[in-house]
């Protein structure tokens, strides 16, 4: 995010509520150079919203991506240059491009999740950011029960709407700050930035979830998810040791008859009780 605008001139504060906000550099100085705006602000939706100075005003600008919007180009200046609002929306269909090429790199095309490489980086980063200042980080890992039973008696097409539904419906349980990742088949992993009593309810509340969801096709089928939980500090130093001790305890979890939640040794959720 950008430095505190006491340590910057006038017309180089910018702002961007996205997760990969280094790809939209050149987009911003260029709609600060040729608009006269003071602070750029991309509102990708979903993601928190910024301050922004009262005494400045505002244009702004819908994103648009194949006919639903997406987010909003907003501009914020004193005083603006003759067609700053013609100029925004050209750079506001810029930015959906930018959007959608990331979309195309990072995201699974079936469920909407990450991709396993883009949530592996982003685990890194996150287990890297715990190591130097201690922000917490922890890896919820779950894959859906008897998942082939479901593709072998229904078809592929269904087994793929349950993929998509239930990617969809844990995304809309998460904060901004979570990431959501298919690691493979069945299989997601969840990236929360909280401890490991905090993971465990989120877990939790996500495997009821899970169980409560039914498709309107296909009535007949339910589905649960069996889930193991691991933070750093708690359970592990590195990625790759965080990584190992969730699936240590997602097979716990099946283990134990499935559709359950693992966690460290003595912890128990307050979700389930709830």
């Amino acid at each position: 995010m950008s430095e505190p605008s006491s340590l910057k001139p006038a017309r180089t504060l910018l702002s961007v509520t996205d997760p990969m906000s280094s790809q939209y550099d050149t987009i911003l100085y260029l709609v600060r150079q040729t608009t006269g705006a003071d602070l750029v602000q991309i509102q990708i939706d979903g993601m928190p919203p910024e301050p922004v100075p009262a005494d400045l005003q505002c244009l702004q600008v819908p994103l648009i991506h194949q006919g639903r919007r997406i987010g909003v180009l907003r501009a914020y200046g004193r005083e603006f240059v003759s067609g700053a609002a013609h100029l925004l929306a050209g750079f506001a269909v810029l930015v959906v491009e930018q959007h959608a090429l990331w979309s195309l790199a990072q995201l699974d095309m079936l469920t909407g999740a990450m991709t396993r490489r883009a949530f592996m980086s982003e685990l890194g980063n996150a287990v890297a950011t715990w190591s130097r200042a201690g922000t917490p980080c922890s890896l919820i890992a779950f894959d859906l029960d008897h998942f082939k039973a479901i593709n072998d008696t229904y078809g592929h097409g269904a087994g793929d709407k349950v993929l998509r539904t239930v990617a969809s419906m844990v995304r809309s349980e998460l904060r901004p700050c979570d990431r959501l990742g298919r690691l493979g088949g069945e299989e997601f992993g969840v990236l929360v930035i909280a401890d490991a009593g905090a993971a465990l309810d989120i877990a939790e509340r996500l495997r009821a979830v899970i169980e409560g969801t039914h498709l309107r096709e296909h009535p007949e089928i339910s589905f649960t998810s069996s889930f193991g939980v691991a933070s750093c500090g708690e359970a592990a130093e590195s990625r790759d040791t965080l990584i190992s001790a969730a699936d240590a305890r997602l097979y716990e979890a099946k283990a134990q008859g499935r559709n359950r939640v693992v966690g460290a040794p003595g912890l128990v959720s307050a979700a389930a009780f709830g």
